[in-house]
Order: structure tokens, then C-alpha cells, then sequence
């Protein structure tokens, strides 16, 4: 009843604000010259006293134009045109003359005479500049302090997840950069949590195409979803950034700084924090690199990637993300961007992590088997201790007009450690319990990986003419040690019959040594049609050694060597491929289609004590590729790209020697699996009208596969599992995002609708029976912003996501759940220049195991006071979950199982913080409002 009231009261006054702004401007942009009516010209309202924007608009194709929802006030009406001088009129909104006609306002042709106009107003809030989607950050208001991640989350069609995950148009960001230059390497999130949002002028979204395609202008298919940060005028000249200290209730401290040296070319970005508040500075790439399994082999239209690395802790020990343990962090680094001398474009960057999460966890499992079920429940934490470094270099040479050499070396070395303990048990049907167990795992490891890539370009004086070749190359060393404690206990009608222990230590090396060689040349062909004939060699070599040990209770060592869990495995994997593409650009179109030949051979040799055994595979494929882009208009346009690629098995999923370092979970490869062979179809449509402030993006991939490896389990009546691996076909997902954006003029506000629908057809097999399994998920989400005034804004949001699960072989167990999510955020700058923000998450789940179905209230607030010359210094007092409700639920559903996940999570605290801005300007000191623009008439 509280929050309809709040609601209600909410709205209330949104319309009584917006009753007072009911007055309005209309007129007729008329040409001096021919007497005729202008088309197309920009009208612009700004208010007298300090030329800021207030609205803005378009003429029509008669000349009109009309502006509503104006306050009382004096203002300028300034209309622009590119082929004429500007016009200005003055006007009056008052309580006796609301509306008012200006009737004709006179455009006059321009002259030789230079004149320069500068106009302090804001751009348009959303354009589109050719394929580049542009947002102009001063039409998006956010807090003081606010770093770029939270005007990421204002912007439309921009999604921002939990984990600080950026998506655009439905695509998730794979880089970021700051004026067009490489900001701490391939980690979006160190500029995204890091920058300050009042120092970025635009946002710009664009696909990032490959060198060879830059090169060429040929469109190969290969881009990144990159954000390029344009910086306001007054911060690249000159020093700025910002220093944050702050500690709180229950031991809780956070810590940050970022500064930046800006002075032409040179860019010298220096950052660092420290928190156990689960503040994130950056992704997880780096913690990732050196852990998990042997990861999967792909190839796609010439680009091979194969990524190996040893160690056995996944991302659920180490209990990654937010919300799912309550971490200790530091980092820091350094980033430099440059021109040396006149011919050399030079950026290096260093950063460090010490990352250190605790996780403690509850799963609900639920299985499918063919005529029946049985349950699975587990107790677990862990403790990890993850630090890594990595140090990258990019030397771009021009050696002259026609002629470039590109270096990009990097290196990363890491160390980790961590320590899992859990409880579990295995029900059957009629709850009967058929398995138990404990176990203790502790592990450490350490390993570098050094990368290293060389591309060599060559335009020719012919247009369209170039020739690149490209040579990567990488080198990797990971070392191990795992110790292993567990006691499993079995039963049989409820009663306990058998118990086994394992007491274990095994070390593991694996060394990977890889190169890509690369070919491409173009050929212009007709009149805006170009030719590529591309021909790549790409070749990886990895040994993986593992030795296992029993302890001695005889000698209290670990010194018995074990004969089924010690082995040694080397993998040779090479590729040959040539392609050839054609593209044509059009007035309003552009297309490219190809294929391209691919011949992979992978050879495997297994080394054990009890067998040996070789694996030897070659495949031969046809790769076809094609790309459309149609522009209807300025603002509106539409990409369709399809593309095929190949993903090999996995070297576990070939060695047919049996893991089973878990007795309840044993794996076995099969050396006779095939290649995945998967096309992707993938739309995208954008359209944006910048003078109503409406946008809708569209975003659809679907992709099939042929072969696809799937497990093949095998359930003992003991409730041991047995996983092996087939290729199956018929496996398919479909993805599609939606936004769309527009403002409702009665009360001043801009409403977002984003629509995310997911679909998903799998397949695997349980105790010889097939499984297919369909997920469908919807995830609608409605935000409401209103900017009430320069001092207070609002935000309301509401969504809901709704999963279902469908199983062919027991229909019964199909099932579905929602998870609701209601908001509210606020901005309120009060008199004498004390804020106060809040937000507020309530989010339901339904339909979940016993104890999941729970309501979690998220209320978080701060209050705070800006002081000292050019309010540089701040003091907030920030309270994080204050109704002490937060809880870590989600839902993960299998082919085969259905589970329900619950984590301790970070719960209330306060903090009190003292944030100090740096301002040193090459312009002069002061904060900087709004965006401008130049407008230079010649």
C-alpha cells in the first residue's frame, strides 16, 4: 500500500510540475531569397540568461515548426541551417502570453565573411553518425562522483548487468577506449568503474572491425562491440581525477583513486582501490586465465583460437561475481598512450589484482532420469586467494604513406591458491538417501602466458589495393598442486553398506606453444567492389603432464604413486584454410559474401602407466560467410550477417582415460568424436529520431549446430554418475534483445521498454535414454526517468523474468518460475550543496525448491556535503542495504537437472567516505557544465 501511495504521489507531482511549463513557440523559417519555406533547419530554445539548452526541434517540409512545455521565462530562439546564417528571435513566456506565433523568422544565404558562432547548448541527447551510434552524456544528469558505469546505465539501449557486464544493442561491449585510444587493454570494466562521468563529452557505440578490414574497407565479419569515450574539450589538456577514502561498520573500508595527465597526444591514466565492500575496479579475465580445463578449440572463417590452461578450481570455487561471495580486493596500474616523433603511435599498460573471495553456498539439484528422479543437496565453502599481473605494449609504426608495422606483445603471470570444503548428500525418489559425503580440496598454482602479434600493412597506389600479413604467436607454462581429502558413504534401502576415502596430491604442468600466419590481399574490382583472396596456417602444440599420488599411512607421505590418475598428454592441432570474399558498397547498401576452405588435423597421444593410446583426426570443411547493411536513412539501419565456423572437441573429451579423481562424478573421453559445425545468423536494427528523442534497437542471433558434443550419463543405483560425450544433431538457440525508447511529453518524462527473449533447444542422454530439453526465457523491463528539475530526478523501474523448462523424457518435471523486480532511484541536490541519493530494489522469487522462494527488500542511501574551492571535496555518509534483507538467490536449470542456488551475501554497513576532485586545466580551473557546441560558419 506504501509504495502505491508513494507511486501515486510520485506522479501527482510530476503533473503539477508539468503544468506549470504549459507554454509554447511556433513560426515559419523562411528564406529571404526565394521567399520560400526552409525545410530541415534546427530549431533551438535556450534561456536568455545563460544561453543553457531547454528544447529543441526539426522544420518541417513546409517550414513549420512548434515547441511546447515551456515555463515562464525570457528565451532566445536560435534556428540553424548549413546554407545559411543563423537566425535569432526573442521571446516571453508569461502568465498573460503563453502561446506564442513568431510568424516568419528570416533565414538569409551565407557569405565569404567568417564568422563564428559559439552556442553553450546541448546536442542532440541520441544521433546516429554513419554506423556509430553517438550519445551526448550532458543529457543524461547523474550524481556527483559518478563514475561512467552509471551513465552507461542511463543511456537507451545500453544495458548494464549486475556483474558491471556493459551490452549495447543487445551485444556485450569487448572494449573500451578513451578518445579513441586503448585504455588498459581488453578489460571494458577498468574505464566503466574507474573514468569519472563528468569528464566524458559523448559516448560513442560502434562494431570495431579487425586490422585487415580497417585496412581494406572490407567488412570480414570480425568486430568487437566497442565503446569509444570522447572527453569534454577541457579535460585533454591538463590534470584531473578524483580520490576516495572511507571506512565503516563491521570492518568494512573502501578506496580508490584515479588521475589523469592529458596533454595533446600523451595520455597518462594512473589508478588504484582497495575494498572488501565487493567493489569491483575490473573484470575477471585475469583470474580466469590460468584456470579451469583444456578449453575448447574454434575456428572461424581463418581465425583459430585455442586457449589451454591447467588447474582444477572453476568459476563456481571461486565464487566469481558480486553476489555470490564477499570479497577482499586490490588493484592498481598504470596506462600510457603517445605519438613518438611523428610517425609512431605508442600505448603501454600495467595492472595487478590481489583478489580474494569467500563463498559459502547451499544447492538444491534435482535430476532427471528416465522413469524416475532423485535429489542432490550440497553445503560448501571456499576460500581463494588469486593475484596476477599483466604488462601490454602497442607499437603502431607508419613507416610511410602506404606502408605500417603494428606489435602488440603482452605478458600475465599469476599465482593462486585456494581451500573448498562441503557436505553433500544423494536422495532417490522416495527420499531415501544413497549416497553421502565430505570433502576437504586445497590447491595452488602459478603460470605466465606470453602473447605476441605482428601484422605488417601495404596500401598500393591503386585504390583498393592492399596486402597485410599478420603472425601471432603464444607461449604458456601453468604448474599445479592439488590435495584432495574426502569420505564417500553409500547406502542401500537407507541403510549404510559401504564407505570409501580418498587421500590424494597430485602436481600438474602444462606448457602451450601456438602460431597463426595469416595472408590477405585485395583487389579492387568494378566501380565500389573489392576482391579478397585470404590463405592462413595456424599450428598449437600443448603437453599436459599429471601426476597423482595415495598417501602412505605407512610412512605418513604421499608417496604412492596412482596408476589411473597419472598420465601424460600431448596435443598437436593445425589448420590450412583459404578464402575468397567479394564486397560491394552502395549509395544506401553495402554486401559482402565468401568462403572459405578448411583442412584441421588433430593428433593426441596419451601416455599412462596401464595404457597408451593415440588419438588422429582430420576434417575438411566448406566455411561460407556474408554480410548486408541497408541504410533507409540517416538515423535508421539494418545488418544482417551470417557466418560458419567449426569447435573442436576438447582434449578431455577425447582422452578416453577416465577421471575419476571424483568417485561420485568419474569422466571418460571418446577419442571418435566429430567436429561441431555451427552457422549463426545474426540481425540488427537501429533506428533513432534525435529531434523527439525516440529510439528502438533490435537485435536477433540464431545459431544451429551439426555434430554437437553433448554428455552421455550414466546413473548407478548408488547415484554415481558416469559421463562420457556424443555428437548429436538438432541442437539449436535463439536470442533477440529489444529497446525502445520515447518521452512522454505530459509529464516530462523519457520511458525505456527492454525485452529480452532467449530460447533454447538441447539434447543429452540419461542411462541410455535421449533427453531433449527446451528453455525459454523473457526478461520485459519498464524505466521511467523524469528530471523534475536541474535539482532532482527519479527513476522507476519494474521487470520480470520468466523462465520454463520443458524435458522430453519426464514431462512431468517440466516446470517454470518468475523472478519479479521492482525499483525506485533518486537524485536530490539540496540547498547549500548537501545531496542525498537512495535506491531501492524489491525483488520477488517464485516458484522455486523448498526455502528459495524467498522476498528480498535492497534499500541503499547516501547523504552527502560538497565543500572547499570549486566543491572539490566531499563527505558522505552511505549506508548499503539498510533494511539487512540482502540474499543471494538464482535458479540454474540442465539438461538433465534442475537446481536452486543460495549464497551468504554482503548484508548492511555503513561507510563514511571523503572523495577530493583534481582539476587542473589547461583552459583554467572551475567545473565544467554541460556539453558545447562550435559552430563555425566560413
Amino acid at each position: 500500500m506504501k509504495k502505491i501511495v508513494l507511486a501515486f504521489l510520485s506522479v501527482s507531482f510530476s503533473l503539477i510540475v508539468s503544468a506549470q511549463k504549459d507554454g509554447s513557440v511556433r513560426g515559419v523559417v523562411y528564406d529571404t531569397i526565394s521567399k520560400m519555406p526552409v525545410p530541415g533547419a534546427t530549431v533551438t530554445v535556450m534561456k536568455r540568461s545563460d544561453s543553457s539548452l531547454v528544447t529543441f526541434t526539426m522544420t518541417g517540409s513546409d517550414g513549420r515548426f512548434s515547441l511546447a512545455g515551456l515555463e515562464k521565462e525570457n528565451y532566445r530562439l536560435l534556428v540553424t541551417h548549413v546554407g545559411y546564417h543563423n537566425g535569432n528571435k526573442y521571446f516571453a513566456v508569461t502568465d498573460s502570453v503563453k502561446n506564442i506565433d513568431l510568424g516568419n523568422v528570416v533565414l538569409n544565404d551565407k557569405t565569404k565573411v567568417l564568422e563564428e558562432v559559439v552556442i553553450m547548448a546541448e546536442a542532440p541527447p541520441v544521433t546516429i553518425i554513419g554506423d556509430t551510434i553517438q550519445y551526448n552524456a550532458g543529457s543524461f544528469k547523474t550524481k556527483p562522483n559518478a563514475v561512467v558505469e552509471d551513465l552507461l546505465k542511463k543511456l537507451p539501449g545500453i544495458q548494464v548487468e549486475k556483474d558491471g557486464t556493459v551490452k549495447a544493442q543487445g551485444e556485450e561491449v569487448k572494449k573500451v577506449l578513451v578518445d579513441g585510444k586503448e585504455f588498459f587493454g581488453n578489460d571494458p570494466k577498468i574505464a566503466t568503474k574507474n573514468l569519472p562521468a563528468d569528464a566524458v563529452d559523448k559516448v560513442q557505440v560502434y562494431d570495431k572491425k579487425s586490422e585487415a578490414a580497417e585496412l581494406t574497407g572490407f567488412d570480414d565479419g570480425d568486430y568487437e562491440k566497442t565503446i569509444n569515450l570522447k572527453l569534454k574539450e577541457d579535460k585533454k589538456k591538463g590534470l584531473f581525477g578524483k580520490a576516495m577514502a572511507g571506512g565503516g561498520t563491521n570492518e568494512r573500508f573502501e578506496g580508490r583513486f584515479n588521475i589523469n595527465s592529458f596533454k595533446g597526444a600523451r595520455q597518462l591514466s594512473v589508478i588504484g582501490m582497495g575494498n572488501n565492500t565487493n567493489a569491483e575496479g575490473f573484470s575477471f579475465m585475469d583470474i580466469l586465465g590460468f584456470m579451469g580445463g583444456l578449453n575448447s578449440v574454434s575456428g572461424s572463417g581463418g581465425n583459430i583460437n585455442i586457449n589451454i590452461s591447467s588447474g582444477d578450481l572453476s568459476a563456481s570455487l571461486l565464487g566469481l561475481g558480486n553476489e555470490n561471495s564477499i570479497n577482499k580486493t586490490w588493484a592498481g596500474g598504470v596506462n600510457y598512450n603517445n605519438i613518438v616523433g611523428t610517425k609512431t603511435k605508442f600505448n603501454g599498460n600495467y595492472f595487478y589484482n590481489r583478489f580474494n573471495p569467500v563463498t559459502e553456498s547451499k544447492i538444491a539439484r534435482q535430476y532427471v532420469l528416465p522413469d524416475s528422479t532423485y535429489f542432490y543437496n550440497q553445503n560448501s565453502r571456499s576460500n581463494v586467494l588469486n593475484s596476477s599481473q599483466r604488462l601490454n605494449f602497442v607499437v603502431d609504426y607508419f613507416i610511410d604513406s602506404m606502408h605500417s608495422l603494428k606489435i602488440t606483445p603482452g605478458l600475465s603471470l599469476q599465482n593462486s591458491s585456494s581451500r573448498s570444503i562441503s557436505s553433500y548428500e544423494t536422495l532417490s525418489e522416495q527420499l531415501l538417501r544413497s549416497n553421502s559425503g565430505y570433502s576437504d580440496y586445497y590447491s595452488t598454482g602459478k603460470g605466465y602466458n606470453f602473447t605476441n602479434d605482428i601484422i605488417f600493412r601495404k596500401r598500393f597506389d591503386k585504390r583498393g589495393r592492399t596486402f597485410s600479413l599478420s603472425l601471432n604467436t603464444r607461449l604458456g607454462d601453468n604448474d599445479g598442486e592439488n590435495e584432495q581429502e574426502s569420505v564417500n558413504q553409500f547406502y542401500k534401502s537407507g541403510a549404510l553398506f559401504r564407505t570409501d576415502s580418498i587421500l590424494q596430491r597430485s602436481n600438474t604442468n602444462s606448457e602451450t606453444k601456438s602460431y597463426t600466419a595469416r595472408a590477405v590481399y585485395t583487389e579492387p574490382l568494378f566501380k565500389k567492389s573489392l576482391l579478397e583472396l585470404s590463405v592462413s596456417n595456424s599450428a598449437t602444440n600443448s603437453v599436459s603432464d599429471k601426476e597423482t599420488f595415495d598417501f602412505n599411512r605407512s610412512t605418513g607421505k604421499y608417496d604412492q604413486l596412482n596408476p589411473m590418475l597419472t598420465n601424460n598428454y600431448e596435443n598437436e592441432y593445425s589448420t590450412n584454410l583459404a578464402g575468397i570474399r567479394m564486397r560491394k558498397q552502395g549509395r544506401r547498401y553495402s554486401y559482402a559474401f565468401g568462403v572459405s576452405w578448411q583442412n584441421a588435423n588433430l593428433k593426441g597421444t596419451i601416455i599412462a602407466l596401464n595404457e597408451d593410446s593415440v588419438i588422429s583426426q582430420s576434417f575438411y570443411n566448406w566455411l561460407p560467410n556474408g554480410q548486408f547493411r541497408y541504410q533507409f536513412s540517416r538515423f535508421k539501419n539494418l545488418s544482417v550477417q551470417y557466418r560458419s565456423f567449426t569447435t573442436q572437441p576438447t582434449a578431455s573429451q577425447l582422452q578416453p582415460v577416465p577421471d575419476v579423481s571424483n568417485p561420485l562424478n568419474i569422466r571418460v573421453g571418446n577419442p571418435d568424436l566429430k567436429q561441431e559445425f555451427s552457422h549463426t545468423l545474426q540481425l540488427s536494427y537501429t533506428g533513432v529520431n534525435p529531434f523527439r528523442n525516440k529510439n528502438f534497437f533490435a537485435f536477433l542471433s540464431f545459431t544451429s549446430r551439426s555434430n554437437s558434443i553433448v554428455n552421455y550419463d550414466e546413473v548407478d543405483t548408488l547415484g554415481r554418475k558416469t559421463t562420457t560425450y556424443v555428437n548429436v544433431d538438432g541442437v539449436y538457440n535463439l536470442n533477440s534483445d529489444f529497446s525502445a525508447g520515447l518521452p512522454l511529453k505530459f509529464i516530462k518524462a523519457m520511458l525505456q521498454l527492454n525485452t529480452g527473449i532467449r530460447f533454447s533447444k538441447n539434447r543429452q542422454f540419461i542411462n541410455q535414454a535421449q533427453n531433449d530439453i527446451k528453455n525459454i526465457t523473457v526478461d520485459p523491463q519498464l524505466r521511467l526517468n523524469k528530471n523534475v528539475n536541474d535539482k532532482f530526478d527519479f527513476t522507476l523501474l519494474a521487470g520480470i523474468t520468466f523462465s520454463r523448462a520443458n524435458y522430453s523424457l519426464q514431462p512431468a518435471l517440466n516446470n517454470e518460475y518468475y523472478t519479479q523486480d521492482y525499483g525506485a532511484e533518486a537524485d536530490w541536490e539540496l540547498p547549500k550543496h548537501f545531496y542525498f541519493s537512495t535506491d531501492f530494489r524489491y525483488t520477488i522469487n517464485s516458484q522455486r525448491a523448498e526455502g528459495f522462494n524467498v522476498k528480498v527488500p535492497m534499500w541503499n542511501a547516501s547523504f552527502s556535503k560538497q565543500f572547499l574551492k570549486f566543491n572539490r571535496g566531499e563527505i558522505k555518509l552511505s549506508v548499503y542495504d539498510l533494511l539487512n534483507q540482502n540474499q543471494g538467490i538464482r535458479r540454474n536449470t540442465n539438461a538433465n537437472y534442475i537446481e536452486d542456488i543460495s549464497n551468504r551475501v554482503l548484508r548492511r554497513f555503513f561507510l563514511l567516505s571523503f572523495t577530493y576532485s583534481l582539476n587542473k586545466m589547461g583552459a583554467g580551473e572551475g567545473p565544467g557544465r554541460g556539453a558545447e557546441i562550435r559552430m563555425i560558419r566560413r
